[in-house]
C-alpha cells in the first residue's frame, strides 16, 4: 500500500470513529481504546510533522503538517514497553536517535492515561518554556493540547473549549479531567521534582541536557514509582549515560530504543556496511546500517554529531573531535613552508619569521584570499594566529603565529598583508575576520582607523534571510564554536578544504569532547613559536578562514562584455557603456 493510500485509510478510520453515534458502539470503542493504546492512537490521534524523508534520503518540508498519528512498528514496541513499565511501577530509559517522535509518543501516552485510566502524569524539561509556551510546537504542552483538540468530542469528558489554554480545565502547566480528576502537569527541572504529590509517572524530556539531572531523578522517586528518562546523548559522564549503562547491565531501569534504523523513511534502502577507515562510526572495522538518508547526513554532520544524534552513542569524555584518519590523510598533503616577515609590502625570508608561506601568491595571476585571526594578549602564553586561505578553492596558503604580538599590532600586520602580499584580483582587498572575545574585542577600531573596510560582519542567525548585521568579527559561544568546528570537520572529511600546515593539523588532534559535550583544545608547549601554552589557536584561525570563504567577494562571478560581473547592479544598469565614454 502506498503512503497516500495508507493515509487515506487512516483518515477513513478516524472519520468512522468521529461519526459513531450508537451508545453500544461507543461503549465498545471506549473498551477497546482503554485496553489498547495502539488502537486508540491509530483511530483517534493526530500529530504534526514539519518534514518528511523521500526515497532518496532527502529531508523535505512536509506538504501537509497535520497527519494521522499511526504508530510505526518501533513506536508500537516502545509504547508497549513504556506502558507496561508504568503499570508495574518500573523505571525506563529511552535511548533514541534525533527526530524519532519520542516526545510525541510520550505525550500521547500521557493523554491516553488522562482519558482512560485516571493517571496523574508529570512532564519535565530543562526550562519552563520547553514545557508550556503558547504557540510553540516544540514544547510538551503544545503537543498535549494538539492531541486533545483533535479527539472526537464524544470521547472527551468535556467540551473542547474547556481544554483550550486559559479555559476552566486548562491552565498554565496543567490540564484537568473533570470526571476522573486525572491531571497532566508540567514542571521545569529542579532538585525537588513533584514534591508534595503522587504521580503515576514522571517523564524527563531530553534528560541528558538537564543541569540537575541526578538530583531531579533522585527526588522524583519520592512521588512516583515509574520514572522515564528520554534523551539523545550529549556525552559521557552524564546522569543519562549512567542510566543507559545501568540498564544495559541489569533489568532496572528498562531500556527502550528508538533508532534511525527503525524509522520507516530513514531506513529505506538500508544495508549493513563495514566502516573500513572509521570515518563514519569512529571505530575502524565497525559495522553500521547504511541508507540513502544516512548518506545525506554524512554530508551535513560531523562525526560527533553523527555519533550522538544519529547513532545515539555517547561520545566518551576526552575523545578526539577530529578524526585521526582524516588528519593523517591531510598530513600527507602538507607542505614545508617558507618562513619570513612582511616588510613594507615585501616578503623577506628569515628562519625565525612569523609568517609561513605554503603557496606563494602569484603576481601575474592574482587570486582572492581571506584572513582570519585568533588573537591573544601578547603575553607569551598563547599564540596569536592568522590563517590565509584561497577564497575560491579553500586552500591554506599561509599562516602567521606569534605569542608576543599585541592585538593592535596584529591588526596592523593583517592590514599590511592584505594590502600587499594577498591583495586580490582587480586590487580587491581580502576580507579579514577575527574572534572578538577577549583580546580581539577592540580590533575593529584598529581596522577603522586603518581605513580597511573589508571585514567580516556577523549574520542574523535564525532569521529567514540571515542578513548581515553591523557587528564586526566573530563571537565565540559554545554553540557558534561547535558550528565553526563542525563545518571544518565536515569539509576536512569531504575534501572541501586543503590544509597545508602540519602544526595546524597536529593541533586538531588535541581537540576533545568534554563531559558536557563542549569541544575544547588541550594545551601543550608550541616549540615552533615559543608559546608556553598552545590552545589550538591555529585551528580556530583555520576554521574562521573557511567560514570567510563563503562570505568574501571573489572573482568567480562571470563577467559580461562590459567587464562587470553578471547580475550586479552595474551590469544590469549598463554602467560599462557609460564608463567607456570617459
Amino acid at each position: 500500500m502506498t503512503r497516500s493510500n495508507s493515509q487515506h485509510e487512516s483518515v477513513k478510520r478516524r472519520r468512522a470513529v468521529l461519526a459513531c453515534t450508537g451508545a453500544q458502539d461507543r461503549s465498545d470503542l471506549v473498551a477497546v481504546f482503554k485496553h489498547d493504546f495502539t488502537a486508540w492512537c491509530n483511530h483517534c490521534a493526530w500529530t504534526y510533522r514539519v518534514r518528511t524523508v523521500d526515497e532518496h534520503g532527502n529531508e523535505r518540508p512536509a506538504f501537509v503538517a497535520d497527519v494521522p498519528f499511526d504508530l510505526w512498528d518501533c513506536q508500537v514496541r516502545a509504547s508497549s514497553e513504556i506502558i507496561s513499565a508504568i503499570q508495574s511501577g518500573e523505571d525506563v530509559v529511552v535511548r533514541k536517535s534525533r527526530d524519532m517522535g519520542a516526545s510525541w509518543l510520550l505525550s500521547a501516552i500521557a493523554v491516553w492515561g488522562w482519558m482512560f485510566h485516571s493517571w496523574q502524569s508529570l512532564l519535565v524539561s530543562r526550562v519552563e518554556d520547553l514545557v508550556d509556551r503558547s504557540g510553540d510546537p516544540d514544547c510538551l504542552f503544545w503537543k498535549i493540547d494538539y492531541l486533545l483538540q483533535t479527539q472526537p468530542r464524544w470521547l472527551l469528558p468535556c467540551d473542547h473549549d474547556e481544554l483550550v489554554k486559559g479555559g476552566t480545565l486548562r491552565q498554565h502547566l496543567v490540564v484537568r479531567n473533570p470526571v476522573s480528576s486525572a491531571t497532566i502537569t508540567g514542571q521545569a527541572s529542579t532538585s525537588h521534582i513533584g514534591r508534595g504529590g503522587r504521580r503515576t509517572f514522571v517523564m524527563f524530556d531530553e534528560f541528558a541536557s538537564l543541569d540537575d539531572a541526578e538530583e531531579s531523578w533522585r527526588s522524583s522517586a519520592d512521588c512516583t514509582s515509574s520514572r522515564i528518562a528520554v534523551s539523545t546523548p550529549i556525552g559521557a559522564g552524564t546522569a543519562y549515560e549512567r542510566l543507559v549503562t545501568l540498564a544495559r547491565s541489569s533489568t532496572s531501569p528498562r531500556i527502550v530504543e528508538l533508532l534511525y534504523t527503525d524509522h520507516p523513511e530513514k531506513s529505506i534502502g538500508a544495508e549493513t556496511r563495514v566502516d573500513a577507515d572509521g570515518l563514519v562510526t569512529g571505530v575502524v572495522g565497525a559495522t553500521y546500517t547504511w541508507s540513502p538518508w544516512l548518506a545525506q547526513q554524512l554530508l551535513r554532520r560531523d562525526r560527533i554529531d553523527l555519533a550522538q544524534n544519529v547513532f545515539a552513542d555517547s561520545v566518551q569524555s576526552g575523545e578526539s573531535f577530529f578524526s585521526s584518519a582524516v588528519i593523517d590523510r591531510h598530513v600527507k598533503q602538507a607542505l614545508t613552508p617558507v618562513r619570513g616577515e612582511i616588510v613594507r609590502g615585501e616578503f623577506i625570508e628569515s628562519d625565525g619569521g612569523r609568517w609561513r608561506i605554503f603557496v606563494a601568491p602569484c603576481r601575474e595571476k592574482r587570486r582572492d584570499y581571506v584572513l582570519f585571526a585568533d588573537p591573544a594578549y601578547g603575553t607569551g602564553n598563547a599564540n596569536s594566529a592568522v590563517c590565509v586561505m584561497d577564497a575560491v578553492n579553500c586552500e591554506v596558503v599561509a599562516e602567521f603565529c606569534d605569542p608576543t604580538i599585541a592585538p593592535h599590532n596584529l591588526s596592523l600586520e593583517m592590514m599590511s598583508a592584505g594590502r600587499s602580499l594577498f591583495r586580490g584580483e582587480s586590487d580587491r582587498l581580502p576580507m579579514c575576520g577575527w574572534e572578538v572575545n577577549g583580546a580581539g574585542s577592540a580590533m575593529h577600531h584598529d581596522f577603522e582607523q586603518g581605513r580597511y573596510y573589508s571585514v567580516y560582519k556577523q549574520r542574523q542567525v535564525g532569521t529567514s534571510m540571515e542578513s548581515v548585521t553591523s557587528r564586526v568579527g566573530w563571537t565565540s559561544t559554545r554553540r557558534s564554536k561547535r558550528t565553526l568546528l563542525s563545518d571544518l570537520a565536515r569539509e576536512l572529511s569531504q575534501g572541501g578544504v586543503l590544509v597545508r600546515s602540519v602544526e595546524a593539523l597536529e593541533e586538531m588532534r588535541r581537540y576533545v569532547v568534554m563531559n558536557d559535550g563542549a569541544i575544547e583544545a588541550g594545551t601543550s608547549r608550541d616549540l615552533s613559536t615559543g608559546a608556553r601554552e598552545a590552545h589550538g589557536d591555529r585551528v580556530i584561525a583555520l576554521a574562521g578562514a573557511l567560514m570567510l570563504c563563503s562570505e568574501a567577494p571573489t572573482s568567480v562571478l562571470t563577467k559580461g562584455d562590459d567587464g562587470l560581473p553578471s547580475f550586479t547592479m552595474g551590469s544590469l544598469l549598463k554602467h560599462g557603456e557609460i564608463t567607456k565614454q570617459f
